[in-house]
């Protein structure tokens, strides 16, 4: 007896298995995209957000010591401190240094209490780090040729620091896991805690961190009554003459130069009239690392 039934099989049976498996699995690609994204965009701000409002500044020093550290060893492996571990200190230097930070200082939060470190380094950079850190590199004082372009520049790492962008970074990109055990005492194995400190060395701040510490320097700028064309005139000129080539300054590493951001430093209102420093001020501070010493816990203008 023959059957004549409508049951299929044999090739077009399984290759329409194959193309329901397929679709299958593109839905759930799509949906893991869609997840991830909510993640990124949504949740791990959010939580970066409700970390910085529970936590205080000064559990974030012992982290930005540590960071502090990674950055200088790290420069020392590449062959950017050919004269070793050095804290610039000449004191005239320090002084006009001091000056533009006692500027600055009138926008601060009272809760802020900055370190600040000048490093002698083949290294054009300035950067905030948790704890109210700023460690500035020797290179960056040749880059800059008016004391307000190099004020601009530290009033943006300000900018970070009052945003708490170091902390927020490290939750944002995911580890506010091991953030959060290392800040409430837990102890943690040297390779977690490198791993803390490396995320914080190798990512680069988001647009969204660059044009929000950009808008608070121009307000400290003003809030100090100085002039920011040379501010502006400074990433100008760097964009212009490096744009996107694999030879920018390492300020663009971890500054990303996006042309939304240089057109609002260029078109943003003047912020002032002064200058920041006196031309000797500004000879002085241009010679801050003809002097050093060791770093025995050294931290300068504050």
């Amino acid at each position: 007896m023959t059957s004549t039934g409508n049951s299929k099989s044999g090739p077009a049976a399984s290759t329409g298995t194959k193309g329901q498996v397929l679709k299958r699995l593109l839905l759930w690609l799509v949906m893991l995209g869609g997840f991830i994204a909510l993640i990124t965009a949504v949740i791990l701000p959010l939580a970066a957000e409700a970390t910085i409002r529970w936590l205080p500044r000064s559990a974030e020093i012992p982290l930005g010591r540590r960071v502090e550290g990674e950055i200088v060893h790290k420069l020392l492996e590449t062959g950017k401190m050919p004269n070793g571990i050095r804290v610039c200190s000449y004191p005239p230097g320090l002084a006009a240094l001091g000056k533009i930070f006692e500027g600055l200082n009138k926008g601060l939060p009272d809760d802020i209490t900055l370190r600040v470190t000048v490093m002698d380094a083949d290294f054009a950079n300035a950067m905030a780090m948790p704890g109210d850190r700023i460690l500035i590199f020797s290179k960056l004082f040749e880059m800059t040729d008016h004391p307000n372009a190099l004020a601009g520049v530290i009033a943006h790492e300000l900018g970070h620091v009052i945003s708490r962008d170091p902390i927020r970074a490290l939750v944002e990109r995911g580890s506010g896991t091991i953030l959060l055990r290392l800040l409430v005492g837990e102890k943690i194995s040297n390779k977690m805690d490198d791993l803390i400190s490396q995320k914080l060395l190798i990512a680069a701040n988001t647009r969204e961190m660059e044009h929000r510490a950009d808008v608070i320097a121009l307000d400290l700028m003003q809030k100090a009554g100085w002039d920011s064309t040379a501010f502006a005139g400074f990433f100008a000129t760097l964009l212009q003459k490096h744009g996107n080539n694999a030879n920018q300054p390492a300020l663009f590493a971890t500054h990303p130069a996006t042309k939304d951001r240089m057109d609002y430093v260029l078109n943003a209102p003047k912020t002032g009239e002064n200058l920041a420093l006196s031309d000797q001020e500004w000879a002085d501070l241009k010679q801050i690392c003809s002097q050093t010493v060791a770093p025995k816990g050294a931290e300068t203008a504050s």
